[in-house]
């Protein structure tokens, strides 16, 4: 359980890490080389999905890890095949939930981790977009 709760605890600022990074990188690139408007919402965009994408990577991969140590797994689906593992992490991420691959052990407590840290991490990139598309609208 202990296990669980620090992998948990590391992807979660690991994953939180990353999207502040990407997020300041990307609004400071946008900002200098592109004016108010489509290309600039567009970039925000796809860099933000970018970031959300390595972000359930690194769930995935603490999935894998727990699956291989015995700490959880998974039933439905071919948990064996890490696409499989990859796409329940973005469905979680996303807090979609669908139900057809499911985490047993202690594998639930990241499940929990990662649609807590999704919804939020998309919430700020909402913020973003709704930034970027603002000052497109903005008129002086």
């Amino acid at each position: 359980m202990t296990g669980s709760i620090l992998i948990g605890v590391l992807i979660f600022c690991l994953a939180s890490t990353v999207h502040y990074f990407a997020l300041t990188r990307l609004y400071g690139v946008i900002t200098a080389r592109l004016k108010p408007g489509y290309w600039a919402m567009l970039a925000g965009i796809c860099g933000a999905g970018a970031a959300h994408l390595i972000e359930a990577m690194l769930y995935a991969l603490g999935f894998a890890v727990m699956d291989s140590t015995g700490l959880g797994g998974f039933k439905g689906g071919d948990s064996d095949s890490f696409m499989d593992i990859f796409y329940f992490s973005l469905v979680n991420y996303t807090s979609l939930g669908l139900g057809d691959i499911y985490p047993t052990g202690h594998s639930r407590f990241l499940a929990g981790l990662e649609s807590l840290n999704g919804f939020l991490l998309i919430s700020c990139s909402a913020s973003l977009v709704f930034f970027l598309m603002h000052k497109s609208f903005k008129r002086d």
